[in-house]
């Protein structure tokens, strides 16, 4: 979460450093991207920034949890919904899944995620998770039970070939049906599922 001296600015500024963030997480991944140019685009100190985030991947986190939804929450969502039957939640999850990831302004941000992603990354926003809501959720507890690592692997793929084959939402939604039939029914070799 940025520091309590980002929220004593101006809404204004904190407006204008916002969107330079999106901005720059929108074209470029975590790793392409700099202090240097965000302060420079932003019209603040160098030392400002650090004033507001301890680094720049505390100021990436900050846009992710602005401006995406989180796919783990919207499944539990889904899941409760569905009081628990997984196969229901993961019929309606893909077209859920459809209407978050290709939002104009937001698809670069969730493809630079999902193409970028790394064990590092996911343990400091697991991190920055925590720092905003106290202790493990049963959520977390939930998710990370075996059954739901495997489904977490295959969305998590499906979305990043999404992304490297350019699929438009309908190709999306029509290879993650694919994908929850097989899940739901099996694999079968034979082409009969």
């Amino acid at each position: 979460m940025p520091k309590a001296t980002f929220y004593n600015l101006s809404e204004e500024k904190q407006a204008r450093i916002l969107e330079v963030l999106k901005h720059t997480f929108q074209t470029k991944t975590i790793f392409e991207a700099n202090v240097k140019e965000i302060v420079e685009a932003s019209e603040i100190a160098r030392g400002s920034f650090y004033q507001y985030f301890e680094n720049l991947e505390e100021a990436y986190f900050t846009i992710l949890d602005r401006e995406t939804v989180d796919i783990h929450d919207l499944f539990m969502a889904l899941l409760t919904e569905q009081e628990g039957d997984v196969f229901a939640a993961l019929e309606e999850y893909g077209d859920r899944l459809a209407e978050i990831l290709f939002v104009e302004g937001n698809y670069g941000i969730y493809k630079n995620r999902f193409l970028y992603w790394t064990p590092g990354l996911e343990e400091g926003w697991q991190a920055y998770r925590k720092s905003a809501a106290a202790g493990a959720s049963d959520r977390d507890r939930y998710l990370y039970r075996e059954e739901m690592q495997f489904i977490k692997a295959v969305v998590h793929n499906l979305i990043q070939r999404n992304f490297l084959e350019k699929w438009d939402a309908q190709e999306f939604v029509r290879h993650y049906k694919q994908y929850a039939a097989w899940l739901k029914g099996g694999v079968h070799i034979d082409g009969t599922r």
